[in-house]
């Protein structure tokens, strides 16, 4: 613990977390003070609290830690580190996305706060009881960066719940690592009490982003859910995981009961929302599954939305990635052939058969999909003239991949305005013309607000939603399938996200495995770059499958016009690399030179 004379360094990054809740969470404590200091007047208590929050991640920089890339969802044109991942070139000493310290830093300020925020008498004289709500925020944040770290790393050490002092001895420092239920238990544990105290969600806007009793909630139906998938409960391919004493890291008897727990932890949350799944209805006043779906990203806070992160000023960055370049846009993030193949037709029926590639795709002719030709009429989604993989899908698929010849809506200088998108070689937005093109012939029009003037850098504001509720009603229908696959609870909860996105019902009957792929494909399409696929994939052990195999897209070098058939050719964009030692990311080998007690993760 620290004594009155020791210095508290702040140990945050330079870019300010921009909260909407501006009373608190604008502010950022000073470089150096006593810890005495720091917790004596209202003012720096909350500029301490502001730089625990601010460690929270930001994946609206989508050139920076965004993990879509590096699933099959999607690639990206620049040679950024993620191109490392993807091709295998990497290590523990040349780690990309190395989040090891900072969620380290952001653990050791929640608890700091933790332990120390009950000393600002000011705090309290002016708002009895505040300090006990930031007390409990800090703890849902240190479970938020807990987290993180054991999704990206697996079992990680624990530090003591009260900080070191800043010299404490070697052997108090050098931590061996817990096993990963261990990490599980304590996460919940601290959710568990922070659920008991917090608000249930903001009670004004301005307390929108901060931590809650809904955040804690959800947080511990995620943590739960992945502690019950196959990578982590009974999984023998981690029988020698061991510390350097032999204590085992990872359990190696499967436990059903972790799905009922993750099951009982998703309703939990469901309970809470009875309000149920946004909607949005058109100018006439028609329920539209498009807008929907579109709006749920963009519609701030609406009722879906359990936690997001308030705004960062990075809505610039993400739309510029995603626009096309002929409006000043990078279009750099390039959804995967992959995924654009997942989307089902609006019938409800997958264009491919059982036995598809995306090589070698076999079209399901009862599906009405076409793979030749040109539309000759306009549909609710598409023009005339449009290549027919594109027409008759779903409406999520247009209200997320962006195709060549599509419409794209924006707010130009003279109200809505629409361009063409052109991906085609020769195309304003094509291969030849800049550097700055999409690697798979598409690109994404997901969280990108049609109001936004991207060509003039006016952009809608926009949060980035890490927890919302139709990811919870898809926990649950797969927890519920894995230890009760009769409950009729798993159909209700599919079907209502399917609803909401305008498709028909999953068919009746289905086996416990059909089940499985049923929700894995809902998750994939509807849950689509918000970094939930990277993770799910792993999870679920089917990784080295998914991610070791080419991304695929349009022929982007080909083409001189809309209808030229040239482009339209199914093309490698990038191969790549995943082993098995890939399910784990390295520990930087500088932590392991630093502490003798830390083993490495397999193969690494």
């Amino acid at each position: 613990m620290f004594n009155k004379k020791s210095i508290y360094f702040i140990l945050i990054a330079s870019t300010i977390i921009l909260f909407s809740c501006e009373k608190y969470l604008d502010k950022q404590p000073n470089d150096m003070l006593t810890i005495d200091e720091v917790f004596s007047t209202r003012l720096e208590t909350e500029k301490y609290l502001a730089s625990v929050y601010s460690y929270i991640p930001d994946p609206l920089v989508c050139n920076g830690v965004n993990y879509t890339p590096l699933s099959d969802e999607a690639d990206w044109v620049f040679n950024w580190p993620h191109q490392q991942i993807n091709t295998g070139n990497w290590s523990p000493v040349n780690t990309p996305y190395n989040i090891w310290a900072k969620y380290y830093q952001g653990i050791r300020s929640a608890s700091t706060l933790i332990h120390r925020v009950g000393e600002c008498q000011e705090c309290e004289d002016l708002n009895p009881g505040i300090t006990v709500q930031y007390r409990e925020e800090a703890r849902v944040l240190r479970a938020f960066y807990y987290f993180l770290l054991i999704r990206q790393y697996g079992p990680v050490p624990l530090l003591p719940d009260e900080p070191l002092a800043i010299d404490a001895p070697l052997s108090e420092i050098q931590l061996p690592r817990n096993s990963y239920d261990e990490c599980v238990d304590f996460i919940v544990s601290e959710l568990d009490k922070a659920q008991a105290i917090l608000p249930d969600k903001p009670t004004n806007t301005n307390d929108y982003g901060r931590a809650t009793a809904g955040l804690a909630s959800a947080l511990k139906a995620r943590v739960l859910l992945y502690a019950a998938s196959p990578l982590w409960n009974g999984n023998s391919d981690y029988a020698d995981f061991k510390n350097t004493d032999g204590k085992q890291l990872i359990n190696q008897i499967y436990d059903e009961n972790k799905w009922k727990k993750a099951a009982e932890a998703a309703k939990a949350i469901i309970d809470r929302m009875p309000d149920g799944l946004y909607k949005k209805n058109d100018a006439s006043g028609n329920f539209d599954p498009y807008l929907s779906y579109q709006y749920v990203f963009l519609d701030r806070w609406n009722k879906e939305v359990i936690w997001g992160r308030p705004r960062t000023g990075d809505e610039v960055r993400w739309e510029r990635c995603a626009s096309p370049r002929q409006l000043n846009g990078y279009i750099g993030l390039s959804p995967s052939q992959q995924l654009v193949d997942e989307y089902e037709m609006a019938n409800g029926l997958s264009p491919f058969a059982k036995e598809s590639t995306t090589a070698n795709p076999v079209i399901n002719l009862a599906s009405g999909y076409s793979e030749t030709g040109f539309s000759e009429t306009a549909t609710k989604y598409t023009k005339a003239g449009i290549y027919n993989m594109y027409v008759g899908r779903e409406p999520r698929f247009y209200a997320t991949v962006g195709y060549n010849g599509m419409d794209w809506l924006y707010k130009g200088a003279d109200g809505k305005t629409i361009t063409r998108v052109e991906l085609y070689s020769t195309g304003r937005d094509g291969y030849n013309g800049s550097n700055d093109h999409s690697t798979t012939g598409y690109t994404s029009v997901k969280l990108v607000h049609p109001d936004s003037d991207v060509k003039n850098s006016k952009h809608v504001l926009k949060s980035w939603i890490f927890f919302r509720l139709a990811e919870m009603y898809l926990n649950y229908a797969e927890a519920l399938n894995e230890y009760d696959p009769t409950n009729t609870d798993i159909y209700k909860y599919i079907n209502l996200v399917r609803e909401r996105a305008g498709m028909p019902e999953i068919p009746s009957g289905l086996d416990q495995d059909e089940l499985r792929q049923r929700i894995r494909h809902e998750r994939r399409i509807e849950l689509a770059f918000e970094e939930h696929r990277f993770w799910d994939v792993k999870r679920w052990k089917i990784a080295e499958e998914t991610d070791a195999a080419p991304i695929y897209g349009m022929n982007v070098r080909a083409g001189t016009s809309f209808t030229d058939l040239s482009f339209y050719k199914r093309t490698v964009a990038e191969s790549r690399v995943f082993e098995k030692k890939h399910l784990l990311w390295p520990i930087p080998q500088s932590e392991i030179e630093r502490n003798i007690n830390l083993v490495q993760n397999p193969g690494w």
